[in-house]
């Protein structure tokens, strides 16, 4: 393991990783990200941002302080304060130094905390910094880095699968879905009741009929969906094969899609 200079500047905190080692955190599994918004818990009157998928259906919640969500806030509204606050600093002595944000990435989810590096690059070297996940998303915003989370973070903060649902929903449906909570439609910008889909059964009915992961099911047949009791209430109801008109809203607006019903 090497250790790297800046300048004259000695950055003690860069633990400069092998290139071996380096290629291998690279070629990781993970998604793209981008911040979709931030919001505040109504529940724990906490700050959360939330990170949706480029090109995918995926989402992620992360619960932050108020001074990390003031800065994310701030950048994406593009409003300028009047002398640089920490992460502008940070980014002024980055850019001074001729340093480069080449990605930040969230990598795991340890007893409720996130994990995340920031990968630095200069003078041909690459540093990787551990970091809390809201640091890391404030700085990536104002360096134009790329946000990357690995997929074991997706799936370790997927919420667990309600007791109140049956294996209707999975074997006639084909998906696993929870109910949107107030909080949750808060978070995710959606105004009405229902049921999010988590993930999807391959092959099985919901799949074939285009349904995604981030889907809100809000009615069936007409009739309303709130929760997961009234889904699985409906498909008890229609225990027959058939085909049935379902209405949800993807990323928040309505579309209507045709489910088989095995």
């Amino acid at each position: 393991m090497t250790m790297n200079f800046f300048s004259t500047i000695t950055l003690a905190v860069l633990a400069l990783l092998p290139t071996n080692a380096i290629a291998a955190a690279q070629s990781a599994a993970v998604v793209e990200m981008k911040v979709k918004t931030v919001a505040l818990d109504p529940k724990s009157q906490t700050p959360v941002v939330v990170l949706e998928g480029v090109g995918t259906k995926e989402f992620l919640p992360i619960w932050i302080d108020v001074p990390e969500a003031r800065a994310i806030s701030m950048e994406i509204e593009q409003v300028k304060p009047p002398r640089p606050l920490t992460h502008d600093l940070m980014r002024n002595m980055l850019n001074r130094l001729g340093a480069k944000v080449n990605r930040v990435t969230i990598t795991d989810l340890l007893n409720s905390t996130y994990i995340a590096t920031v990968s630095l690059a200069a003078k041909g070297q690459e540093a990787e910094i551990d970091s809390r996940p809201s640091d890391a998303i404030a700085l990536a915003l104002r360096m134009k880095a790329p946000i990357f989370v690995s997929l074991q973070v997706i799936e370790k903060s997927r919420p667990p699968e309600p007791a109140v649902q049956t294996d209707h929903t999975q074997r006639r449906l084909g998906v696993q879905a929870q109910e949107l909570t107030p909080e949750l439609a808060k978070l995710m910008e959606a105004a009405a009741r229902g049921v999010i889909i988590t993930d999807l059964i391959s092959g099985g009915a919901a799949m074939k009929a285009d349904i995604q992961r981030g889907d809100i099911i809000t009615r069936i047949n007409d009739q309303p969906i709130q929760n997961i009791a009234g889904l699985e209430s409906f498909l008890q109801a229609t225990s027959k094969p058939g085909r049935v008109k379902i209405e949800l809203l993807r990323k928040g607006k309505p579309t209507t899609l045709f489910v088989e019903l095995p």
